[in-house]
């Protein structure tokens, strides 16, 4: 004869099984709730994309002006520059991948041509903007690759990408006459390292007159997919799911056996 419903009440209610039915609820919830946070960085991301779209798809700004008018324009605004580039002053930030390649880029820091203010008359000339100009291989910064990667010596008309410093950069150890390297954007470890007055945004190289040369290569425009936050969400969730339903398995079989009763002796 089955065993009666209240004894397998009881027993899905003892200690044990009520410390599972916690633990089960609590994953549940959590799953839930790294799903919904994985929506919310979705969201993010296509926020970011936007406006780092809007940004690059606006008119240029002249950099000239934008100092003079003591503005910093928020990251990826289109921006172009007049000058002359300063070769012996130039700085590797190190480790930077292309196309899967170990490689650094190629900073060269561009004398602005002087132009006054509107506002106050005063002159910048002598301020000088970090250009990326782009990527090399490791194996040029070893002095395996001859390929040259000098910037034009003459004035130069560049476009691109304008950036704040990225902080927390560390200055690499080189051998004397060597490249320096530091391991970020940090404008702070550049003006340490080259000793230039050096404006505080740097430009990502786009495009360039007179045109650039094989070397550097110019770094790829920014990706603006939406990641993988999507995929993981709905992976949260079917986890969340699968959990719910496989303990509700366990819990409906469990009740089975219970009813059923102990087996013959």
């Amino acid at each position: 004869m089955d065993g009666p419903p209240h004894r397998t009440r009881r027993g899905l209610l003892s200690p044990g099984w009520i410390a599972s039915h916690l633990f089960v609820a609590a994953m549940v919830v959590l799953m839930v709730n790294l799903g919904l946070w994985q929506l919310r960085r979705h969201d993010e991301r296509q926020t970011t994309n936007a406006e780092v779209a809007a940004a690059v798809a606006r008119d240029p700004v002249d950099v000239s002006g934008l100092l003079a008018a003591g503005d910093l324009p928020p990251d990826y605004t289109a921006v172009t520059a007049v000058g002359r580039y300063l070769e012996g002053a130039e700085v590797l930030i190190a480790n930077r991948s292309f196309e899967g390649r170990a490689g650094s880029w190629l900073a060269t820091p561009l004398r602005l041509d002087g132009e006054p203010s509107p506002a106050t008359g005063s002159a910048y000339e002598g301020r000088v903007v970090m250009v990326v100009r782009g990527w090399v291989p490791r194996l040029h910064t070893a002095g395996i690759d001859q390929r040259p990667a000098g910037p034009p010596s003459g004035p130069v008309s560049v476009a691109g990408l304008a950036f704040a410093s990225v902080a927390g950069g560390r200055i690499g150890v080189t051998d004397p006459g060597q490249t320096p390297e530091i391991s970020r954007p940090d404008l702070d470890r550049y003006r340490e390292v080259t000793g230039l007055d050096a404006a505080p945004i740097w430009i990502r190289l786009r495009a360039q007159d007179p045109p650039p040369g094989e070397l550097p290569v110019p770094v790829p425009p920014p990706a603006l997919s939406g990641g993988p936050h999507l995929s993981y969400a709905f992976q949260w969730f079917f986890f969340s799911v699968g959990a719910a339903v496989v303990y509700g398995l366990i819990l409906r079989r469990s009740r089975r056996e219970r009813l059923r009763g102990p087996g013959p002796g």
